[in-house]
């Protein structure tokens, strides 16, 4: 299962860093990238889980200014 769990997130990681390369000068496609993988992975193991539940559990920083770094 751990292997399983490795593939998965190391699969969601490149898919986020393929997405910021896209547009490297854009800071919101970056945190938005980065909000998926941390979430996705969180969600792996909290199926049940919000993506505010997700965001506080893998970042020190106030959601909603997590949230306002990609809606703005």
């Amino acid at each position: 299962m751990a292997f399983f769990l490795e593939r998965i997130s190391n699969a969601v990681s490149r898919a986020a860093n393929d997405m910021s390369d896209l547009a490297p000068e854009n800071e919101q496609v970056r945190d938005a990238a980065n909000l998926i993988d941390s979430a996705a992975l969180h969600y792996l193991e909290n199926p049940g889980a919000t993506l505010r539940q997700a965001i506080k559990a893998s970042c020190n920083q106030d959601v909603e200014d997590i949230l306002g770094w990609i809606q703005n």
